[in-house]
């Protein structure tokens, strides 16, 4: 049996974080050997704690394994760590979680390591109602500091919501627009498509004449979808993976919306995907310019 002592807790945080990166400096032999072995020793220990009954009920184990997880690429060798927290009785996680999550985000940021931690609770029975109320012990800068970084992971897992709600913070609007019922029958089953499955190949029927297909997915983006909030980014998938030339027409068709309907677009993917409403803005930008 591991004994987890101060030593052994801090290796294990240490450990967490000593997962080489792929924009790292290409290791060496004796670094690649030296590498396996703390990957070897990281699992070792997370193993131990799921064999260990004792290890249950020690939040001072579970606090050691929250910090283990850092913000870098785990590469799947965090899923040990997500089982390892499973391990915990849940009221010992929670009072963890509370102690030092706080903490945490302010000297790590939001990343989603942390996120994937948090959302396997959420999901887990009761484990929402534990954290909702385990959130009442933080003072306003702690729930702030939380809220902020719930907003972003709730983005991408509804399992957040009722956390974001709890601290305080407001959720997108959720409204589910009528279809036009002027709409060509393409564009109709289209919507629905994506509304019922969350597809969004319909919306681009003409692979040869692609940019005959913007009107009809500016027009299906412009809509409110309800829960499908998340996914109306993913419309844009076709075009920012596999047509990404394409991108400066596609950003001329926005552009030459009314400002009210690019607004509602612009507001619906950087509700779910920051990242790509600023892509789409940089490219509006650039057309102003010229």
């Amino acid at each position: 049996m591991t004994g987890w002592d101060a030593e052994t807790l801090a290796e294990l945080e240490r450990l967490g974080g000593s997962i080489h990166q792929d924009d790292d400096p290409p290791l060496d032999a004796e670094g690649e050997t030296a590498e396996k072995a703390r990957v070897e020793r990281y699992l070792e220990l997370l193993g131990a704690i799921e064999l260990d009954e004792s290890a249950r009920t020690d939040e001072a184990l579970a606090r050691a394994v929250l910090w283990s997880l850092h913000p870098i690429d785990d590469y799947g060798i965090y899923q040990a760590t997500y089982r390892a927290l499973a391990a915990f009785e849940p009221e010992v996680l929670v009072r963890a979680i509370m102690t030092e999550l706080p903490r945490w985000l302010v000297q790590r940021g939001v990343h989603d390591s942390m996120g994937e931690a948090l959302a396997r609770l959420l999901w887990s029975e009761g484990g929402s109602q534990r954290l909702v109320e385990a959130a009442g012990h933080w003072d306003e800068a702690q729930r702030a500091t939380v809220r902020a970084a719930a907003q972003e992971w709730a983005r991408e897992d509804e399992a957040f919501e009722a956390l974001v709600v709890a601290l305080g913070g407001g959720l997108p609007p959720s409204g589910t627009d009528p279809i036009p019922e002027d709409w060509p029958e393409d564009w109709r089953a289209a919507a629905l498509a994506f509304r019922d499955t969350g597809r969004v190949d319909v919306a681009w029927l003409d692979e040869r004449d692609f940019a005959s297909n913007f009107e009809r997915v500016l027009a299906i983006m412009e809509l409110g979808h309800g829960t499908r909030w998340r996914d109306v980014p993913s419309l844009l998938n076709p075009l920012l993976v596999r047509r990404r030339k394409e991108i400066p027409a596609f950003a001329r068709a926005l552009a030459d919306l009314s400002a009210v309907r690019r607004a509602r677009i612009l507001a619906a993917v950087e509700r779910a995907r920051p990242a790509a409403a600023v892509e789409l803005r940089e490219h509006l930008e650039s057309l102003a310019r010229d």
